[in-house]
């Protein structure tokens, strides 16, 4: 997405989005009072037509659903790989790719320019603890060096998550 429309939104409209991106549900009525408060004198009329014009100029790409675990905190991993410079290398990220793609508790994989080639973000649970050291065992012959960092997810800012897919 060009960066120039980001820029280009006005406090009205940066407040519709971070208001929509913490519940994506709330009423028109609701974010209209809210920014009231802020000293903008907007209607619940002027916030839907203003939501409408995002959504068309494409800020605005879609609503989702986030599940969340039943404590409020997912706990994670993301591994980072460093493979051998190989002329095959692209086809190595392919075979990883489709081994972690068919573990259950795998959130994306992602190939990498620079230190490392390659970082894969999954959900730990207790009955997939190993799922990394069966990667790691794997392709071990073609791995140089690996990192696992473990994190909580408490928050997921879904609307910039979309920005990852462009």
């Amino acid at each position: 997405m060009n960066t120039d429309i980001w820029t280009s939104l006005d406090k009205v409209d940066q407040k519709i989005i971070d208001i929509l991106n913490k519940n994506a549900r709330t009423p028109s009525k609701e974010i209209a009072a809210e920014i009231k408060k802020e000293g903008h004198d907007v209607s619940d009329r002027t916030i839907r037509k203003r939501i409408e014009r995002l959504e068309k100029s494409g800020i605005i790409k879609g609503y989702k659903a986030v599940l969340s675990d039943i404590a409020g905190v997912v706990e994670s991993e993301a591994v980072f790989l460093k493979l051998k410079v190989t002329r095959s290398r692209e086809s190595l990220q392919e075979l990883i790719k489709e081994f972690v793609s068919a573990l259950p508790n795998h959130l994306f994989v992602a190939t990498l320019e620079g230190e490392w080639n390659m970082m894969i973000v999954m959900k730990v649970e207790d009955s997939n603890k190993n799922s990394t050291s069966r990667l790691v065992e794997k392709f071990s012959e073609h791995i140089i060096d690996y990192r696992v960092s473990n994190f909580q997810i408490k928050d997921v800012n879904i609307l910039n998550m979309s920005l990852l897919l462009l």
